[in-house]
């Protein structure tokens, strides 16, 4: 989950990043990327706006103010979850054109980062995220089991037995998938997606589809330790809602 925060006032963009990271932690969430963008031109300049999960984006800024900037953004995406952030309740109309998802008034609390998070649903944000692999072709990353690598080619393995190839290297396949904590590699060649592991052993990981995939001895320590920290994270932000 990437989220951009988009505020002319460096000291409350930075002060605000810190508390998103912070309730995101408290919440059991771990995968998540935040970028502080000083004014709109830089984020639609410097950024591929596109590929945020969430903008929070002050509404006071020179030139492009946060509501132009979050109608160009809904234009484009009509998933991005917008909120903006104001000291004045008088653009709540607006709002609701650019169908945000919060209003964050400021001075910004830990309190309301919190309410925020919780109300805009972002397991379901997770659930849905999509890639695009190597080729060009979206896919929703929850719907991966696993991926295995032979001779140039990434055979995917999703839910409902259903597969897909594509001509890619496995490094590429890493570096698409390893970025978020519920995918590791515990052999070359494979990759796993821990949502769809219902057993660990001291040797193997048992999937949901009942295949086995073999953890090499070099990566058992490894496998262990982050296959239960998805666990507990899992298990800690289902328990708060």
């Amino acid at each position: 989950m990437r989220i951009a925060v988009i505020d002319d006032d460096r000291a409350q963009a930075v002060h605000l990043s810190d508390m998103l990271a912070d309730r995101l932690t408290d919440l059991g969430y771990t995968d998540y990327g935040i970028d502080i963008f000083e004014n709109a031109e830089k984020f639609l300049t410097e950024s591929h706006s596109d590929s945020y999960d969430v903008a929070i984006i002050d509404i006071f800024m020179d030139r492009i103010t946060g509501i132009e900037l979050a109608r160009q953004l809904r234009s484009k995406d009509e998933e991005i979850r917008i909120v903006f952030c104001s000291s004045s309740n008088e653009f709540a109309a607006e709002s609701y054109e650019v169908n945000a998802s919060y209003y964050l008034r400021k001075p910004v609390s830990s309190r309301q980062v919190e309410t925020m998070i919780r109300r805009m649903r972002l397991a379901a944000l997770e659930k849905n995220k999509t890639v695009i692999l190597p080729d060009g072709h979206p896919v929703i990353l929850r719907n991966i089991v696993y991926t295995d690598y032979f001779n140039h080619v990434v055979t995917i393995h999703m839910k409902h037995d259903e597969e897909y190839r594509i001509r890619a290297s496995q490094m590429q396949m890493e570096m698409l998938l390893l970025n978020y904590d519920y995918f590791f590699s515990p052999v070359k060649g494979i990759i796993v997606n821990f949502y769809e592991v219902v057993k660990m052993t001291e040797e193997d990981f048992i999937l949901r589809n009942g295949r086995t995939v073999h953890i090499t001895r070099r990566k058992t320590r490894e496998a262990k330790e982050k296959y239960l920290k998805f666990r507990f994270d899992r298990l800690r932000r289902e328990s708060v809602g």
